[in-house]
């Protein structure tokens, strides 16, 4: 079975229409802040194994640690800048991992502690540097450029409440025609890119009229657009 895709546009006062359905078939979407591609992998690799492995003095022959990567062009120059986040226990407490931020040189310009995914990039810049916002020891944390370097700990930056921006989005898949008739057990959905834009939000729900299917939503609140695909149950 394909996978179908819906588009709804969200107007004003709340109404909603649907544009239409399709399958996903060869089509591609693109963002601003994409996954790292397959070619840049060993590339990154090698950063991992000579600034993150070598100074910890781990042996890449003996030691394979596993972690995400995403990128942005975080101070809008033009070259990406690479965020590594570490998944292994020897760089993860209870409170979340270090993750590093690399240059497009493969130079660490950034180094942090007690990270956790998704890390959402914000609209807001400071000091010429994108904000973005983490999970970190309990809360969401903003972390802002001060002109040298991010903070190093996001646990003792502010906390960003984004509560009722989760609400209202969830609100508007709930509106849907289609969760009206027969959808039901709707849930946030954690997004598997590690970059994620902070007004993009995915949620999960079932529909007692296609139970073969699970159905993501994702609400993009700064465009006003919501995407809804039905994907086979395994």
């Amino acid at each position: 079975m394909k996978n179908q895709r819906c588009l709804v546009s969200l107007f004003m006062m709340g109404m909603l229409g649907v544009i239409g359905c399709s399958s996903t078939e060869n089509q591609h979407s693109t963002t601003l802040h994409e996954p790292v591609a397959a070619s840049d992998e060993s590339t990154i690799q090698s950063w991992v194994e000579n600034r993150i492995l070598s100074p910890e003095g781990l042996a890449a022959s003996e030691y394979v640690p596993r972690y995400l990567v995403g990128r942005a062009d975080l101070n809008s120059d033009g070259a990406l800048e690479y965020l590594v986040l570490m998944q292994d226990r020897y760089f993860c407490g209870s409170g979340g991992c270090s993750a590093y931020i690399f240059d497009q040189a493969g130079q660490v310009v950034h180094r942090m502690t007690v990270v956790k995914a998704p890390v959402l990039l914000a609209d807001s810049y400071r000091n010429g540097w994108q904000d973005f916002v983490v999970w970190s020891n309990g809360a969401y944390r903003l972390m802002s450029h001060n002109g040298d370097s991010y903070p190093s700990n996001p646990s003792l930056e502010p906390k960003v409440d984004i509560s009722d921006a989760i609400q209202a989005a969830m609100n508007q898949v709930v509106s849907t025609e289609l969760y009206q008739q027969d959808g039901y057990d709707i849930q946030r959905e954690e997004p598997s890119q590690l970059w994620v834009p902070s007004y993009e939000f995915h949620f999960t729900f079932k529909h007692y009229g296609d139970p073969q299917s699970l159905y993501y939503a994702l609400v993009d609140m700064r465009n006003n657009t919501l995407e809804i695909e039905a994907r086979p149950i395994q």
